[in-house]
């Protein structure tokens, strides 16, 4: 029976995807216009573009990463900004840029709409919450205080803070481990086929929920979930029919 419901962050409870990352970016641009009129913003734009999706890219799906503990978000966005600027003339403003786009992020991070309904239902439910995210500690903690989930959550699992990231199942004995449960007593919410189904599959949950907000094609090369929905509000009721 599921006492627990471990969630994925990025994607499934917060909505901060392509268009407001690259707003962000465009703001921190203009803001150093301000400092320097002969910034080129679309160069400089572009620059920091380009050095951030290649870093992001490295890691594979899902901010996978090697085994191994992951540098700080703050010292990522430093050196990808200082480069970036460099090559438009203004290395000396790596430092305001950094502090601007941690600045301009938190302004954008935002939940779902289905997000804080759902989770104060499994908590008037009795079913412990926990967060499992892959990432950078600073930048994942950030994203949870900013947006108020931390009221919800009986426990928070990084793997910037403990050197493992989904799918690899080592992520969820941690967390089984530190919650005192067994697979079967939990199941895994999250976006991802690879990282949150292939986890939870890998580790043996009681259950690999889906979440398919795009309602997009499941690739048959991929294990398929115990169950799929498209909102969380879908998630309670499937709870409760003991199914899942």
């Amino acid at each position: 029976m599921i006492q627990a419901v471990l969630l994925d962050l990025d994607a499934t409870l917060l909505d901060y995807g392509t268009p407001a990352w690259r707003a962000t970016v465009r703001a921190v641009c203009d803001v150093l216009a301000g400092s320097a009129p002969d910034l080129d913003t679309d160069a400089l734009d572009d620059a920091y573009t380009r050095r951030y999706l290649d870093h992001m890219r490295s890691g594979g799906e899902g901010a996978q990463h090697p085994p191994g503990r992951i540098p700080d978000a703050d010292s990522i966005w430093r050196e990808c900004w200082g480069q970036a600027l460099d090559e438009c003339g203004h290395t000396e403003l790596a430092g305001p840029a950094t502090d601007e786009y941690k600045r301009q992020r938190r302004r954008r991070y935002v939940l779902f709409e289905d997000v804080v309904n759902t989770l104060s239902e499994l908590r008037s439910a009795a079913y412990r919450l926990g967060l499992v995210t892959n990432g950078p500690g600073d930048a994942q903690r950030d994203k949870i205080m900013a947006t108020g989930l931390d009221r919800f959550l009986d426990l928070t699992v990084i793997s910037g803070e403990v050197a493992v990231s989904k799918p690899d199942p080592r992520i969820f004995e941690i967390t089984l481990e530190r919650m005192g449960l067994e697979p079967a007593d939990v199941c895994h919410v999250g976006d991802s086929l690879v990282t949150d189904v292939g986890g939870a599959l890998n580790a043996g949950l009681g259950a690999s929920i889906w979440l398919n907000r795009s309602r997009v094609a499941r690739d048959p090369v991929l294990s398929p979930p115990s169950h799929e929905i498209t909102s969380l509000h879908e998630l309670p009721a499937l709870l409760r029919k003991g199914s899942a």
